[in-house]
């Protein structure tokens, strides 16, 4: 008898954050960020934990929304990106 997986899949993960009501925020592009709010939206329930999705691949617009920065996959960029975000 084979034993049975508890392990949760991508899926069940993120539909299991959309259905959290203390989850509410934004997804903001950083590497692979587009494709985990793809991954949010194609579960379900995603209104009520996303309120905005954005993907800054243009390292221009990318500039002019969170400021320079010397590298754009870094934790210099991120943290730009959290300070704009909660704010």
């Amino acid at each position: 008898m084979r034993k049975r997986d508890a392990t949760l899949s991508t899926d069940q993960k993120a539909l299991a954050i959309n259905l959290d009501k203390l989850k509410y925020g934004s997804i903001v592009e950083i590497g692979a960020g587009q494709e985990v709010a793809r991954r949010f939206f194609s579960v379900g329930a995603a209104a009520g934990t996303i309120a905005k999705t954005m993907s800054a691949y243009d390292m221009a617009v990318s500039d002019d929304i969170y400021g320079h920065v010397d590298r754009y996959v870094s934790r210099a960029r991120l943290l730009q990106m959290l300070d704009k975000e909660f704010s």
